[in-house]
């Protein structure tokens, strides 16, 4: 493939830049979101991400009828290779942009894509993701939530957990047993439910950190209308499966120039500290963790750039995406581990006179999670053993 961008995509970055040194909220720039994002919540990314709408820099890949600009894929890797290189607030309508949309988009009736399709880049509504439940988290087949037909409508019954942001949420993509009879994945719907509907109960789940974006779902007794259904009734395996590997193919785009952003970060810093009377730089610990994320980094950045001309050509992304989603969370916990070595104490602060601002203390955290959500590590490493290599089960 060719790794080189095109004189009118060079442009696009440039005017993208300007765009955001000027635009870029002088608070986001000095605290990197540590603070204003503690006080003004998730609101403050929500306007955010409605005034990338209106300037132009939402869903640039997506049809022009549909709310996007109707560019490249190519074009979306800049948008999200800047505002992670700017440090801007990280998306917010993850689920709405980079799963609903797609899944609509492939699957979706012409009814559904006219009216819910054009809202999702808007900002005007917010989608979660209806897929893991307490006894099936990285294995969808053990699905247990119910759709069954009554009148001219689906009735559901049944609990989802870890739902990011369906407290927030106005629509849910959920994955539910349509066919009582088969115990087979292939007995699953995906449909598009309002999350307003009566018998929908979001209760959210205190983390240690304070936080609530996840959260739990239940159904009971949610009828639906019959033609909630995306993609063909009992199809829902199929419609699922690719949902996801797409998700894990693109939906960290925004994660590789915030990771380098933050690498560089701590790098400077350990240029400036000394630790027993030795400079930091010369520790080789510290040269060799640095070393392997650098090295992390360049190869997380190539399998990007392969699966984007790979979407851009029309091709589909399989069970090959699993590495990207392993490469990402892996490395995460990476500079989380060495942010905390290097700043110190200084990793728990906030707010512009520190050098750290809280923010790898919080990746740290985080980031014990993300090799355990959407598919622990084990699992994806099974699937690239199985369904790539064509390892033995």
């Amino acid at each position: 493939m060719d790794f080189a961008f095109t004189e009118e995509q060079r442009a696009f970055r440039e005017e993208l830049r300007s765009w955001l040194r000027q635009n870029l909220p002088e608070s986001w720039k000095q605290t990197h979101g540590a603070r204003v994002e503690e006080t003004a919540g998730h609101e403050y990314r929500r306007e955010w991400e409605r005034k990338l709408f209106e300037a132009g820099y939402a869903a640039m890949h997506w049809p022009k009828e549909y709310g996007g600009r109707g560019l490249t894929v190519y074009h979306s890797l800049i948008v999200s290779e800047e505002l992670g290189r700017a440090g801007a607030p990280e998306p917010f309508n993850t689920s709405g942009l980079e799963t609903a949309g797609p899944l609509l988009m492939a699957n979706g009736s012409d009814e559904q894509k006219r009216t819910l399709l054009p809202r999702i880049p808007a900002v005007q509504d917010i989608w979660c993701q209806g897929f893991t439940e307490p006894e099936a988290g990285s294995d969808l087949a053990a699905v247990r939530t119910s759709a069954r037909r009554q009148g001219d409508g689906w009735l559901i019954n049944g609990r989802k957990i870890w739902t990011s942001h369906a407290h927030e949420a106005d629509w849910c993509i959920l994955l539910a047993r349509s066919d009582s009879e088969a115990k087979t994945a292939k007995a699953m719907t995906v449909f598009a439910v309002p999350m307003s509907t009566k018998g929908v109960t979001v209760r959210p789940l205190a983390q240690l950190n304070g936080k609530t974006d996840f959260n739990e779902v239940l159904f009971e007794d949610v009828l639906i209308p019959g033609d909630s259904n995306i993609g063909p009734v009992n199809d829902g395996w199929r419609v699922a499966t690719l949902s996801v590997a797409r998700e894990r193919a693109l939906i960290r785009l925004y994660r590789q120039a915030l990771f380098q952003n933050e690498f560089e970060h701590i790098y400077r810093v350990a240029m400036n500290t000394e630790r027993r009377g030795r400079p930091l730089s010369e520790d080789s610990n510290f040269r060799q963790q640095a070393a392997d994320i650098y090295a992390l980094l360049r190869i997380f950045r190539a399998q990007n750039l392969r699966v984007i001309s790979r979407v851009d050509a029309g091709e589909t992304i399989g069970s090959e995406a699993s590495f990207l989603r392993l490469l990402w969370t892996e490395m995460r916990q990476k500079i989380g581990h060495l942010g905390l070595e290097v700043l110190g104490s200084e990793a728990a602060f906030e707010g512009a006179e520190s050098s750290g601002n809280g923010r790898f203390q919080n990746t740290y955290f985080v980031s014990r999670a993300d090799t355990i959500f959407a598919g622990t590590s084990q699992i994806q490493r099974n699937i690239i053993a199985e369904r790539v290599l064509g390892l033995p089960r």
